[in-house]
């Protein structure tokens, strides 16, 4: 078997390399990966593939009966790394390892690449322009080239756009308005690998994530590679709490009252799906060679904003802000704040309706798989916030307080 991944240092990505290294253990001399993806801090795509592999990816993969050391083995001699850069002339791809992609055929090329930035920016519209867009056409101009058997890409549930009730999984929104730059250009990816698989009848799927938390089947329970969405609501008030307790030694220990009224629904919820669910299902449709063809990959309900939003602030000791259903006009200068920045992200996706996204055609795959999404709630969600703030959400740099504030 012969697989081609993009977006493999991402976290549905990785998530799903691990999947099929894990599905295969048995069979790895027969398994052939080819991650395609950028260097990055000094590292080349293949540097970074095995860096992940082995800092993240043991403990996902291994089990009692695996030597760790076949998965090491593995990195160096069944993966094959290829750099390419969505945002490059002919993705950057070099010609040797073109005739080393052409060579044989391939039988699923998964594409997940994709910038993720709900911002609403002239310069960041157009930076999803190039990656999303103009990088899957790359992508599939790519793939009509090569001899691949399925060709699989991965959007996101709310290229829907601007809808509430119930969302079939086939469809497609052809005149719906959008939240943001984002979603426009996820959908307008999708009808472009449609297009193509119309015009030269390759087989394609198309896979539709929620919002994507961190692992709630494989361990470590909570692990998340990237911090946004949620995470980076969450990131926002953690910020605030460090520079206004600056001077208190022990912050995280030290609770703080803000004065505040955030907009949100207590009718409806965020639609949250565990990053190694979303993987475990794609893989599956695939290896069970389902006959379907559109899939949300998402959980079976929404976690409702009333809960989650409290249980975050709670694991931050923060106290004081209160639900209110319309932006304040009065604000005050932390809520002018606010508003301006993960506000102005964040309020469309809290203040709508419910969205119910159609799993029925996963009925069967689940079955086969053993398979059912954990529950995003009071007892698991603590656990994604636990996670998040031992790695600072991400952030690190105290610096990066100024960028979260003034995007």
């Amino acid at each position: 078997m012969r697989i081609v991944i993009t977006g493999a240092t991402g976290l549905i990505g990785r998530n799903l390399l691990f999947e099929i290294i894990k599905q295969n253990l048995d069979n790895l001399h027969n398994v052939h990966i080819i991650v395609m993806g950028r260097d990055k801090d000094g590292l080349n795509i293949h540097q970074r593939i095995q860096e992940i592999v082995l800092s993240d990816g043991i403990s996902y993969i291994a089990s009692q009966k695996t030597n760790v050391n076949t998965i090491k083995e593995y990195c160096k001699t069944g993966i094959r790394s290829v750099y390419v850069d969505l945002d490059m002339q002919k993705l950057g791809l070099k010609n040797d390892d073109y005739i080393e992609l052409k060579k044989e055929p391939i039988d699923f090329f998964f594409h997940l690449a994709a910038l993720t930035d709900l911002r609403h920016t002239p310069k960041i519209e157009q930076a999803l322009i190039r990656a999303n867009i103009c990088g899957t056409k790359q992508i599939l101009e790519l793939v009509s080239s090569l001899k691949v058997r399925e060709f699989c890409y991965t959007g996101t549930a709310y290229s829907c756009g601007n809808v509430v009730g119930n969302i079939k999984p086939d469809y497609v929104n052809l005149g719906n308005k959008f939240r943001n730059p984002y979603e426009k250009t996820k959908s307008e990816a999708e009808l472009l690998v449609r297009d193509f698989a119309r015009r030269t009848k390759t087989r394609c799927r198309y896979f539709r994530p929620s919002v994507t938390c961190g692992r709630l089947i494989e361990p470590p329970m909570g692990t998340v590679n990237k911090f946004d969405v949620f995470y980076g609501w969450a990131a926002f008030f953690s910020q605030v709490k460090m520079k206004k307790l600056a001077k208190k030694p022990t912050i995280n220990e030290t609770p703080l009252m803000l004065d505040m009224r955030i907009c949100y629904s207590l009718k409806s919820g965020l639609n949250i799906v565990p990053a190694d669910f979303a993987a475990k299902i794609i893989y599956h449709v695939c290896a069970q060679n389902d006959s379907g063809e559109s899939y949300y990959v998402v959980n079976n309900q929404e976690t409702p904003h009333k809960l989650y939003i409290p249980l975050m602030l709670k694991s931050l000791d923060i106290t004081g802000p209160r639900q209110v259903n319309f932006i304040p006009n009065n604000m005050n200068q932390l809520e002018r704040l606010y508003y301006k920045t993960v506000g102005s992200v964040f309020t469309p996706y809290i203040t709508s309706d419910p969205i119910f996204f159609d799993t029925s055609n996963l009925r069967s795959v689940l079955r086969k798989a053993n398979l059912s999404c954990p529950a995003v709630n009071e007892k698991t969600f603590p656990f994604l916030m636990e996670y998040a703030k031992k790695q600072d959400f991400g952030l690190g740099d105290r610096d990066a307080l100024n960028n979260i504030m003034v995007s």
